[in-house]
């Protein structure tokens, strides 16, 4: 009985070790994907993302931050952007990507957090689009040991050639991604992105959203 249990002992912790070690250095990939996201095929938009998490702007935690994956006792790893870029920039080049499939003319402008939301828009406006978007988020983290959470705080403001003020939408909330007892690292790397697809799809193709990117 004492050799079965210390061979029961020593598989759980090479199970814990083997979990520990998964956990380093995974990356979630944000600028490649695409989204359907509504607009005019004759219109041109300037899009920005900035990032206003609060462990981001105190130097906590890097730019490319986007998320926990924890070891076998539950201890956290940083995930990063798999292109190495700030989430900010990942996002904007996502939205961007995914504006220009639906036939519109999109391009990205990347900003400091430390501008004001008025500073950012006159970034946005130097590009003379007919729109500018602005995605600011203050919350976007993934956070997995077996199961996978995603948390997300973002808005998005449309705004006219001018600078005008038109649209905006927010979401926030913590959703449940599901997860994985063998390989939890692996299946956070495809959920992940695919809820990112989707919660810009909710943010961007709300009504009012929607109909001022047409």
């Amino acid at each position: 009985m004492k050799a079965r249990n210390l061979v029961v002992g020593m598989i759980g912790l090479a199970a814990i070790l083997l979990l520990s070690g998964c956990a380093i250095g995974n990356k979630h990939s944000y600028h490649e994907s695409i989204a359907h996201i509504e607009a005019a095929d004759d219109i041109s938009i300037a899009v920005a993302a900035q990032d206003q998490r609060p462990y981001v702007l105190s130097g906590s935690k890097a730019p490319n931050f986007v998320g926990l994956q924890r070891g076998g006792f539950g201890n956290p790893f940083d995930v990063t952007t798999e292109s190495g870029n700030p989430l900010a920039d990942d996002i904007a080049a996502s939205v961007a990507r995914s504006i220009s499939e639906s036939g519109a003319n999109a391009s990205t402008v990347s900003v400091s957090p430390s501008l004001s939301q008025e500073q950012a828009v006159s970034e946005l406006k130097s590009t003379g689009a007919d729109r500018l978007l602005l995605l600011i988020f203050t919350e976007w983290k993934a956070d997995t040991f077996n199961n996978t959470a995603l948390l997300y705080d973002m808005k998005a403001y449309v705004r006219d050639a001018e600078g005008r003020p038109i649209a905006e939408s927010a979401i926030r909330g913590r959703d449940h991604l599901g997860g994985s007892m063998f390989n939890p690292p692996s299946h956070a790397k495809s959920a992940v992105p695919l809820a990112f697809r989707k919660k810009i799809e909710e943010l961007l193709n709300s009504h009012q959203v929607a109909g001022a990117l047409k």
